[in-house]
């Protein structure tokens, strides 16, 4: 469904992504893990064009770019297909939650009020923030605020779901909240690429766990693969370090 070829971005002279491969299937949850530092969120971002690489081209379901000579076409294209998930929620302070839910069904996709109103209550429901819909984003929790996240990202029915660290901004009572709602959605069949620091979390949801290192893909594999019989260096010595910080 998603097939990413030599995929190469550079901040001026410091290389973040090296020439990244990485294949995913329709319906895979993909958990990426890693150093900090080592491109992972530069490697989502890459899907959807909010970072612009220098190279390496891109697949999906049928749409294919080159970055080198990126067309508009092609990146709207890919961003219908896709919602992500951001560190620090980028909700609008002036809009209310299901505003907020409902502007890039109205603006992007061009449905009409009534529908995307609709839309956006049923999938607050969902993450369980229907009775929270005319409050405005001061008026939420950090939880509350990453599940309106996660609900405006489903409402445009994307094919993949892009998580950047849903959980690092927030206070540790308020993760379990969140994790289970990205539990929930993941379960669902949708494809899902989850870049994460929690790792049983990683461990539990995904049937695919992606190491990078050094601006590669260094080790991918099953969970049990990757977790219980690490046959890298740097991932063995990695997973040491996060376990003994959780």
């Amino acid at each position: 469904m998603l097939e990413i070829k030599d995929l190469k971005l550079s901040y001026g002279s410091a290389p973040i992504l090296r020439g990244v491969n990485l294949s995913v299937k329709q319906g895979d949850v993909m958990s990426i893990i890693g150093p900090s530092g080592t491109g992972k969120t530069t490697l989502l971002k890459c899907i959807n064009y909010l970072a612009k690489p220098q190279s390496g081209t891109i697949k999906l379901d049928g749409i294919s770019m080159d970055y080198e000579r990126a067309d508009k076409s092609a990146i709207q294209a890919i961003r219908l297909r896709t919602a992500m998930v951001f560190q620090q929620f980028n909700v609008f302070k002036n809009m209310t939650v299901i505003q907020n839910v409902m502007d890039p069904l109205v603006v992007v996709q061009g449905k009409s009020k009534e529908e995307a109103r609709e839309i956006a209550i049923s999938e607050l429901q969902r993450v369980g923030l229907a009775s929270r819909q005319d409050h405005y984003p001061s008026q939420l929790s950090g939880g509350q605020l990453q599940r309106a996240g996660i609900a405006r990202a489903l409402a445009v029915r994307p094919d993949v779901m892009l998580f950047d660290e849903p959980t690092s901004s927030l206070d540790p009572e308020l993760v379990s909240e969140v994790l289970k709602v990205i539990k929930d959605v993941t379960s669902s069949g949708i494809t899902s690429l989850l870049v994460t620091h929690e790792m049983q979390f990683a461990k539990n949801v995904s049937n695919r766990i992606v190491f990078m290192d050094g601006g590669v893909v260094a080790a991918d594999g099953s969970p049990s693969e990757i977790f219980d019989s690490p046959t890298n260096p740097r991932l063995t010595q990695f997973l040491s370090t996060e376990y003994s910080l959780q």
